[in-house]
């Protein structure tokens, strides 16, 4: 294999992206995975920003990332792509075609950014990733390869942080229609929307004044804290749809009476508190003999490890060809 070096260039390098709504890390490791260069740029989901404006944030830290490590496009081994908003086989062939433009030498990965954080958490290398930020998608591999995830556009399947306002907001429009019983969610979220009322909260809400801020869901929390009967009823509800998400991908890969890593990553999951408590009750009810494994290094890490993964087995390829 050949390692993509140049003269003064590194050895052969390996890429690894995670690329978010918000933020986006690039790391440039040696063939042994050792870190020669990190930058973070910002947001390169193609849904967020449309694929153009996304592709070139990317390109900046594609190549501010090989900079800073002293390499160039023409040394990279294996460069692994973990993106937000890569959901379907027509989303690999536009990104895909986009990064063919980036002058890359050597093999390319591309996966959703959740398998990233699946091979970041996991130390077999296989398992499910439960992930629950603003949105949410759960992802696994079984020990034979096969994969599977959500498709976390919405329908069927709950939305992190974001669904988790909404259903609060749904507690709070029923109390004032007199269908559900009074709680403290109301004047919550009265006040972090900065609204008078109830009726003119949803009034904005429906007029596209205000819209739903998964930033809102610590207040759920909070209002479970302070004893609120309705409050702990919608984080259970949505900790249990969460849940149901993992025993559905388990099913799927026929690991639920299996031991297997689950991976727990996103904001949702590191806030802790009675989500966590009813999300694992729950998994564990369907799936006794889950691992629990909350992520506790950075995402990117994982996609350095995928392309180090593939690294290796092309380098063991080439041996076994000069063998025979």
């Amino acid at each position: 294999m050949s390692d993509g070096a140049g003269p003064g260039e590194p050895h052969g390098v390996l890429l690894g992206v995670d690329g978010g709504g918000t933020k986006t890390d690039v790391i440039v490791a040696d063939l042994d995975g050792r870190v020669l260069g990190t930058v973070r740029v910002g947001c390169t989901n193609h849904e967020t920003v449309g694929l153009e404006a996304a592709m070139s944030e990317l390109t900046r830290g594609v190549h501010d990332a090989l900079t800073g490590a002293g390499a160039t496009a023409d040394a990279v081994v294996v460069a692994a792509f973990g993106l937000a908003g890569l959901d379907w086989h027509s989303d690999e062939l536009a990104i895909g075609a986009a990064l063919d433009g980036f002058g890359l030498a050597g093999e390319r990965i591309l996966v959703n950014d959740s398998m990233i954080a699946l091979r970041a958490g996991s130390g077999r290398g296989w398992g499910i990733v439960s992930s629950i930020g603003t949105g949410a998608v759960t992802a696994g591999v079984a020990p034979d390869g096969r994969s599977c995830r959500t498709m976390s556009v919405g329908w069927g399947e709950p939305c992190g942080a974001s669904s988790l306002v909404a259903d609060a907001l749904h507690a709070v429009a029923a109390a004032h229609h007199r269908t559900g019983s009074p709680t403290a969610l109301t004047e919550l979220l009265l006040e972090a929307f900065g609204a008078a009322d109830v009726a003119t909260l949803f009034e904005d809400l429906s007029r596209g004044r205000r819209r739903v801020d998964g930033r809102h869901a610590p207040l759920v929390q909070r209002a479970v804290d302070a004893g609120d009967r309705v409050a702990t009823d919608v984080l259970d509800h949505s900790a249990v749809e969460h849940a149901a998400m993992v025993v559905g991908i388990a099913d799927q890969l026929e690991l639920c009476d299996a031991e297997f890593e689950l991976v727990t990553a996103g904001g949702v999951h590191t806030a802790g508190g009675r989500f966590v408590e009813a999300f694992v009750a729950h998994v564990l009810d369907r799936c006794p003999r889950a691992v629990m494994v909350p992520l506790t290094v950075p995402p990117v890490t994982g996609a350095v490890g995928l392309a180090l993964d593939l690294a290796l087995n092309l380098s063991m390829d080439v041996t076994r060809s000069r063998r025979a």
